[in-house]
């Protein structure tokens, strides 16, 4: 059944795809923390 492995091919291409942008850190763009504002770090 060529059709049923070519749906199981997909599948399983999607899901390693899927795994491989699951394993990568979303905070790997960051260098350090943003800075603050001033008025949001004030405390009233």
């Amino acid at each position: 059944m060529p059709i049923l492995e070519a749906i199981f091919n997909l599948f399983t291409s999607f899901f390693k795809s899927l795994g491989t942008f699951a394993s990568i850190n979303p905070c790997t763009g960051f260098f350090d923390e943003p800075e603050v504002p001033q008025e949001l770090s004030k405390a009233e």
